[in-house]
């Protein structure tokens, strides 16, 4: 099998696998994200490094949620990887993000991290809990307890968030072996699946549970009608969601 293959076939396998097992967390994840917007509530994602790819991939996307949030701090994202490495394990930089993220009680935050042992990932989940959200990560837990925690608490993300959602994936995050070497990530690939897979559902739920019809936006590319639609939906958070 060539090495694009075998990457397909590990990238197949692991959707596969997270689909069986991390079907209840997804639903426990998606009832929060229901019933909060419902309420009125936004949806915010945070995630540093790569990480943060997948914390943007449900901002204004097309079948996605209108009412979301990214949680952005240029020190962390990928564009310099060096400097978010390096930014991401600094206690208390958390606290100056968090102060000025809108976080209000009963909304949901979604931390992704791959590795789940940074200080910034940890100390965000622990800050927006005690802001009174409720907080899934997005995580893959063979990385993280195979890797030493850097908080200074000895915290993993999957310690400080109320709902765990697995990616699956393996440590180091590659799957395709080179020699001495590998190569192949599938933390973001997957990772914005679990964003998809999480609004698909919390959109269903808004039906089923509360008689809404839910605040989809559409693609701006697919009819005349689209770019109104989608203003409509936007309005109605623009003070607490970047319009870009």
């Amino acid at each position: 099998m060539t090495a694009d293959l075998a990457y397909f076939a590990a990238l197949k396998d692991t959707i596969g696998a997270l689909a069986d097992a991390e079907a209840p967390a997804i639903d426990r994840a998606a009832l929060a994200v229901a019933d909060s917007v419902a309420a009125g509530g936004v949806v915010h994602y945070f995630g540093s490094g790569h990480s943060h790819l997948v914390a943007t991939e449900p901002l204004q996307r097309a079948g996605g949620l209108a009412p979301v949030n990214v949680v952005a701090a240029p020190a962390l994202t990928p564009s310099a990887p060096r400097h978010a490495g390096a930014a991401e394990r600094v206690g208390g930089y958390a606290a100056a993000i968090l102060h000025t993220a809108d976080i209000r009680r009963g909304e949901v935050v979604v931390v992704v991290s791959n590795s789940g042992i940074n200080v910034v990932p940890v100390e965000f989940a622990l800050g927006a809990r005690e802001l009174g959200a409720t907080v899934v990560a997005i995580t893959n837990r063979a990385h993280s307890l195979a890797a030493e925690p850097r908080h200074p608490g000895g915290l993993r993300l999957l310690d400080a968030a109320d709902i765990v959602i697995d990616t699956h994936g393996r440590p180091g995050d590659t799957v395709v072996p080179l020699g001495g070497l590998a190569a192949g990530a599938l933390s973001t690939v997957v990772g914005a699946a679990v964003v998809n897979a999480l609004t698909c559902r919390a959109a269903e739920l808004l039906t089923e549970r509360h008689g809404l019809t839910p605040p989809l936006l559409v693609s701006q590319n697919a009819h005349g009608d689209a770019e109104r639609h989608n203003e409509a939906l936007l309005a109605r958070t623009a003070d607490r969601c970047p319009r870009g």
